[in-house]
């Protein structure tokens, strides 16, 4: 087996990870042979876990980057400005997870971890981590835009609070700047909080690579098999698997290992190891539109700032809030215009991921299925029409001009809803694909304990274990997913 990496092998080596920029791509060194546990990259629940793992003296963890050609490396923002919000969720999610039959994973259940993962700048609380590896800050330069979005949101019938704790309990109809992961006024990576200390307690990181698929013998997880530099590698696994890929991906891997819809897997001759027809069922894949108005020369001369304002609320009576509003000024809107962006976090439509193909660097089938309810078509338009009531405010008359051509020709039902058809694109946030539950459920891939069911040695960690994605960007919840899945395979 490879040595660890020293700190020094480890800066070379995270290159090519999302969120280490500025630092000089590995050269290829010896693949380690076995490990006590291998975790697969490419959500950030995979990093959470190695460096829980790795944390025990004497482990053995190895994290193989798995990069295939169709899934690209996530952008890396390079400025707090680009950061996206950090928000973990309401506790109506996780309590919605426990009374699927996932005991142990209400709010109350995985608030321990989610405060293990963070130093928030204002310290620790009953509901906030003070000591954790992830710095968690707010941003307090707001720019007069900012401001004037806030006050406009009182307008529009909600509440605003500028040092609003997004990440509460129960963030609901508050209008207020996101907290994002910031140390030292710069980006605070998931690579740099987890990575790093993991990879200094003598995790091995291997990159430039792609996995081809899970080992079994019988029904136990024992190897990964992985292609490096054109070179076909193995790396044994005495203690367990961890899946922590890309929810797409976790599903396309289980299915080339054998797992999943056996009439599927047989369709390609795929040898079965596991029927179970929940793989890559119930994909959410979160959608939004956009809203524009006119900029007017002050707003057209905004200073920089590195907040982001925003707001949930609740399209009709949905629990939790299943719409994010946030404010969109001419610095960012790529066109020099003013408005919203209209995310609905909570979608009932749900799609599949099913294999095209037995060579793993090539993509699956990805049907998202997206606004395929009329309940998801009808809270997009309500978040519409909600947002309006904030873009008509007053306070917004000096910024904004008249509503663009698209969604400002919408006006009645049944064109809101054909906009919406038009407008709506996918925020990148898929989840669900392995999702958690009882056994007794077919559409269950993981148990509560994240091991995958009728098997051994097998964990799945990231957002792709969510039954329900949570009404926020899913990367928070992800690390606590995946921190409590290192915790689980460490027992």
């Amino acid at each position: 087996m490879a040595a660890p990496l020293t700190r020094r092998a480890f800066l070379a080596a995270a290159a090519a990870l999302p969120g280490m920029r500025g630092i000089e791509r590995q050269a290829a060194g010896p693949a380690p042979h076995s490990a006590d546990v291998v975790v697969i990259g490419g959500d950030p629940g995979a990093l959470a876990a190695a460096h829980r793992l790795a944390s025990a003296p004497g482990r053995r963890v190895v994290l193989l980057q798995d990069r295939p050609a169709w899934l690209p490396a996530p952008p890396v923002p390079d400025a707090v400005a680009a950061l996206p919000p950090f928000v973990r969720g309401h506790a109506v999610c996780f309590d919605g997870w426990r009374d699927r039959g996932n005991r142990g994973w209400g709010y109350a259940d995985v608030l321990p971890s989610f405060k293990r993962l963070e130093r928030y700048e204002a310290g620790a609380s009953d509901h906030r981590g003070g000591n954790g590896p992830l710095a968690v800050s707010h941003c307090w330069d707001p720019h007069p835009g900012h401001r004037a979005f806030l006050q406009a949101c009182v307008s529009g019938g909600f509440h605003q609070d500028s040092r609003h704790d997004f990440n509460g309990p129960r963030s609901q109809s508050v209008a207020g700047y996101y907290q994002k992961t910031v140390k030292d006024d710069r980006p605070h990576t998931f690579a740099a909080a987890f990575l790093e200390p993991a990879v200094t307690q003598g995790a091995v990181v291997v990159d430039g690579g792609y996995v081809t698929r899970i080992v079994f013998e019988g029904r136990r997880a024992v190897a990964v098999d992985y292609t490096r530099g054109g070179e076909r590698l193995t790396v044994r696994a005495t203690r367990g698997v961890v899946l922590g890929a890309a929810p797409a991906r976790a599903a396309q891997l289980l299915l080339l290992s054998g797992i999943g819809p056996a009439a599927q897997l047989r369709t390609l001759s795929v040898p079965v190891i596991l029927d179970r027809p929940g793989v890559g069922a119930n994909l959410h894949d979160q959608v939004g539109v956009p809203l524009r108005w006119q900029a007017l020369p002050p707003a057209q001369n905004f200073p920089d700032s590195s907040v982001t304002a925003g707001l949930f609320t609740v399209s009709l009576v949905a629990s939790p809030p299943d719409l994010q509003i946030d404010f969109v000024d001419p610095r960012t809107s790529g066109d020099g215009t003013l408005g919203v962006d209209l995310t609905m976090v909570q979608p009932t439509s749900r799609g599949q991921v099913r294999l095209q193909s037995t060579d793993a660097h090539a993509a699956p089938q990805l049907a998202t299925n997206s606004l395929d309810t009329e309940g998801d078509v009808t809270a997009l338009v309500q978040g519409i029409r909600l947002a309006r009531l904030v873009g008509a405010s007053p306070v917004l008359d000096r910024l904004r001009g008249d509503e663009l051509d698209g969604s400002g020709t919408a006006v009645t039902t049944p064109d809101l809803q054909a906009y919406v058809r038009g407008a709506a694109t996918s925020r990148g946030h898929h989840a669900g694909t392995c999702a958690m539950g009882p056994a007794s459920d077919p559409a269950a891939v993981v148990g509560e304990g994240l091991d995958v069911h009728g098997l051994d040695g097998l964990f799945v960690v990231g957002a792709a274990v969510m039954p329900m994605v949570v009404n926020a960007p899913p990367d928070a919840a992800a690390l606590m997913i995946g921190d409590r899945g290192g915790e689980f395979v460490g027992r």
